[in-house]
């Protein structure tokens, strides 16, 4: 008979849904585990940078307000103590002195002079020093203008009856016209006023300074009248701006924060009072602007969130492809072996880990089991060939009795080529059982590896918690250099303060240089060697002076990066905050692993239980084929009896014909089931 050629095989179609697929089910379960995690950070980490940065924002605009209090202070404190030094100063008292007796003891241009100075040293544009005597009548004019009585003015009442620096509102110049502001230092000789030094302080020139230092802020007097604003310049024309109404007018603090609505939008405003002056320093700042700058700030956390979600995503397909692509490819090849179809594992077979042992197993039995269905399909068909050759035999013995003989033979001849065959199809059942045998091993051997698979997942569990745990000690760390950065900032400034007293000291030294100048100008050639030591000790305050500003700019640059050092803390301290839930995350994700390595094992066990019921069938085919071969000895004793009796042939050709018959339809029904198999 001829062979039937091999159909190739179809690609079965699976019976599992989309929705009950163990692939789907773990992508699922594998992206709630990472993106439920990941959206809950997001958004926490997005509330809390927005809430963090707008604090700091906040506390940003107070260290804003802060420090243009401290350098307008610093523009006072340069004005009152060159005044100071001036009305201290033996010239001055001596001066004003002889206005009372009338003789003249210095000349008006020595001290007009010296009154100069002031101007010069300063040199912030300002030309206006006026002295005055306690009647508020005028005596000299730096700006050389025509003098008056000022004893209607507040802040000169005030510096004649308490003795101490006044500093006015905002004054508008009879004399120039413009905006200003005096300051007012009394002179005193022996516990007695004796007269007043004042200098004017022009307003557009704190204009300059606030439209250097701040976006959006201004300074007002006492009585909450706006002297200078950073976007704006104010003359003595516009309509005065008062804010009497602000907080920092009723507030008994002497800085302070609120807010208020103008065109629709909150606003933010810091504020600072300046002590010598009572001047506040408030500086504004929008929420829109504030919250702008948070929400770019914590745009980058949702941006980076979605990143590393679409990222957990596809690493979730490729996981889960890489587990269940070997599983449907074995379920396929299992599924052609159960319609008849010898089909093995393909590409994975290749694989060092346990589903390439899976597959190298299933193939392995696929082609034990393919040679044995071969074989018993070869000898199926031989038996069918023998039993139609053996009717016809015993056909034609009942025709004819001279054929009796070979018929006979040719019967014997077939019954024991049958015993033979089915003794062959015995040891091919018995391959089968050895390959079944291998199969368990094989099952045996791949949960053990289960085993130590789990039992190095447990090992990465522990070893990411102690990793989540150093985590945790670098941020007590982050925090420490924080604190030290802090202490560092408070030194920088308590420095910055005795560089404002060097300042100080250069200002009245240099004074005083000139004070010791004109004195040994008076003593004439007698004084000459003092006044070269006067213009020496000048020379040394003006060195002092630019040593101080250059060690207040270094300061200011160590505080800036300071300031810096401190924000870099913070964002390492974040990064390794975030860290910290990254570890966390991928800890419970080893630990999902070991369910399902769990999982895996079990089904190593249902495979072995399968083994086994193979092995148990195994053994009742041998059973059946031990019958057969007995069957097959007994054709054959019959088959010899007939041929040494030709007196019982009739008997003997009617039972062979029955036993030929027999025999044919066991060949047929073997040939039958064999068609199961396609290979």
């Amino acid at each position: 008979m001829k062979k039937k050629s091999k159909a190739k095989p179809q690609k079965v179609k699976s019976d599992i849904s989309f929705k009950d697929s163990i692939k789907t089910r773990l992508i699922g379960i594998m992206i709630l585990v990472v993106a439920v995690p990941l959206l809950l950070a997001v958004l926490i980490s997005y509330k809390t940078s927005t809430e963090k940065a707008k604090e700091d924002a906040l506390d940003l605009l107070d260290a804003r307000a802060n420090y243009v209090e401290s350098s307008f202070a610093n523009i006072v404190q340069e004005n009152i103590i060159a005044l100071e030094t001036f009305a201290t100063a033996p010239s001055t008292v001596t001066y004003l002195a002889q206005q009372e007796t009338g003789e003249e003891v210095i000349p008006d241009d020595v001290v007009l002079t010296q009154m100069d100075a002031i101007n010069t040293n300063i040199a912030d544009g300002n030309e206006s020093c006026i002295l005055s005597i306690p009647s508020g009548d005028q005596l000299l004019r730096t700006d050389r203008k025509e003098a008056t009585n000022i004893a209607d003015r507040e802040y000169f009442q005030k510096a004649i009856s308490t003795g101490t620096i006044a500093v006015s509102d905002i004054v508008v110049s009879k004399a120039a016209g413009n905006r200003i502001t005096i300051i007012c230092v009394p002179i005193i000789n022996d516990g007695q006023i004796i007269g007043t030094i004042q200098r004017s302080f022009d307003l557009n020139v704190l204009h300059e300074f606030l439209a250097a230092n701040v976006e959006d802020g201004y300074i007002a007097d006492t009585t909450g009248t706006v002297a200078a604003h950073s976007q704006y310049e104010i003359t003595a024309d516009d309509e005065p701006e008062d804010r009497s109404g602000g907080e920092f007018m009723t507030s008994t603090e002497s800085s302070g924060q609120f807010s208020g609505k103008h065109n629709g939008d909150i606003f933010y405003q810091s504020w600072v009072q300046e002590p010598l002056t009572g001047y506040y320093v408030v500086i504004a700042e929008s929420n829109t602007k504030i919250m702008r700058a948070a929400r770019m700030s914590a745009l980058t956390t949702v941006v980076l969130g979605a990143i590393l979600l679409v990222i957990a995503i596809i690493i979730s397909f490729v996981l889960a492809k890489s587990f269940t692509d070997p599983i449907q490819a074995v379920k396929d090849s299992l599924a052609e072996l159960a319609d008849g179809k010898f089909k093995k594992v393909e590409k994975y077979d290749k694989r060092k880990d346990e589903f390439g042992s899976i597959s190298k197993a299933t193939n392995s039995v696929i082609s034990t089991l393919d040679g044995i269905v071969s074989n018993i399909k070869t000898s199926a068909e031989d038996v069918g060939s023998s039993s139609e050759e053996l009717s016809e035999m015993a056909n034609q013995i009942s025709h004819t009795a001279e054929d009796v003989a070979n018929a006979v033979q040719e019967i014997a001849t077939g019954a024991a080529q049958q015993a033979d065959e089915i003794q062959d199809a015995t040891q091919n059942v018995e391959r089968i059982g050895d390959a079944v045998g291998d199969v368990q091993d094989s099952a045996g051997d791949l949960s053990t590896l289960a085993d130590k698979m789990k039992k190095a997942s447990e090992v990465s569990s522990r070893s990411l918690q102690s990793l989540q745990d150093s985590s945790a000690e670098m941020t007590e760390k982050i925090d420490e250099i924080s604190r030290t950065i802090a202490s560092t900032q408070t030194a920088v400034s308590n420095i910055s303060e005795k560089v404002e007293g060097i300042t100080s000291i250069a200002t009245q030294t240099n004074l005083l240089s000139l004070n010791a100048s004109i004195e040994a100008a008076r003593a004439g050639e007698a004084g000459r060697g003092f006044a070269v030591v006067a213009e020496e000790i000048g020379k040394l305050a003006e060195d002092s002076k630019t040593m101080a500003d250059d060690i207040r700019k270094e300061m200011s640059v160590l505080l800036e990066e300071a300031e810096a050092a401190v924000v870099a803390a913070e964002d390492v301290k974040d990064g390794n905050n975030n860290q910290q839930v990254a570890l966390g995350e991928t800890l419970d994700a080893v630990n999902g692993m070991l369910d399902d390595i769990g999982s895996t094992v079990g089904g190593v066990q249902l495979i072995s239980e399968g083994a086994d019921t193979c092995d148990t069938s195994k053994n009742a085919v041998v059973d059946t084929m031990s019958t057969l071969s007995a069957i097959s000895e007994e054709n054959a004793a019959s088959s010899e009896e007939t041929g040494a009796s030709m007196q019982e042939l009739s008997a003997t050709v009617t039972t062979l014909a029955a036993s030929a018959n027999s025999l044919k339809a066991i060949a047929e029904q073997l040939n039958e089931e064999m068609k199961f198999f396609k290979a």
